[in-house]
């Protein structure tokens, strides 16, 4: 009868353990899986970005590119939680935009700013804390709408995880700029304040200079300079005297 008992017992310890090991194997497995993944993904982005860093401003670089979205795209599928490889991906994207004015460039430009928004999104979803992400999020959606509440909305979340960034700082500058014919007046104290906050920069303020060039805005921003004691270490820079003569 102890016997009988005995057996009775084992025979469900032992089939537990059965179960144990399977779910530890497939644990494993799992693991395992993952691992190569990550591995293979971020050998892609590292392809993308060798591919990007390899790009010609003097020559056309529409096959590079293309292969450079091939790779990252690879690496996003890979490990689609990656914030990284979503906003690598978006990147490579506003690299497509069409400087044509015709019907068919303005169309195809919205297809790329809403791939990259969605881009965007996706890696914020993942990642909250990357100021940088925030602000390029708010660009390509003014890009799509102007200064709206949304992109204000994002500009705020840029300045809330990196409140002392250039890149912050910039993005204003480069939004206020591009809409300063519409720009609202909760934008242009903004962009006076980012001014300010970016103009403690040293010589990386030069960046302002460019943008602003890139957009057609640079009497705007030097009329802006040429006020208050804030930016008086600018207006007796070498870049200052150079740009706006």
């Amino acid at each position: 009868m102890v016997r009988l008992m005995s057996n009775s017992v084992a025979k469900p310890n032992k089939a537990i353990k059965i179960v144990q090991v399977i779910l530890l194997a497939l644990i494993t497995v799992g693991v395992c899986v993952s691992s190569i993944n990550s591995m293979r993904a971020n050998a892609w982005f590292f392809n993308a970005k060798n591919t990007l860093q390899g790009l010609n401003s003097q020559a056309d670089n529409t096959v590079n590119i293309e292969l450079a979205q091939s790779a990252i795209s690879l690496a996003s599928e890979l490990d689609p939680t990656h914030p990284h490889y979503h906003e690598v991906f978006a990147h490579v994207k506003l690299l497509q935009l069409s400087p044509a004015n015709t019907d068919e460039a303005i169309a195809h430009n919205l297809r790329v700013l809403k791939q990259a928004e969605a881009r965007l999104l996706e890696s914020v979803k993942y990642r909250q804390t990357w100021a940088e992400t925030w602000i390029a999020l708010a660009k390509v959606v003014s890009y799509q709408e102007g200064p709206t509440d949304r992109v204000f909305e994002y500009i705020e979340q840029a300045k809330r995880v990196g409140p002392y960034k250039i890149d912050v700082h910039l993005g204003v500058i480069e939004i206020a700029l591009m809409n300063w014919q519409q720009l609202p007046p909760k934008y242009k104290a903004l962009y006076v304040n980012e001014l300010k906050l970016a103009a403690k920069h040293g010589h990386k303020f030069s960046r302002a200079f460019d943008i602003a060039k890139q957009v057609d805005a640079l009497p705007i921003l030097c009329l802006s300079l040429k006020f208050g004691a804030h930016f008086e270490p600018v207006r007796t820079s070498w870049m200052f005297k150079k740009q706006c003569k």
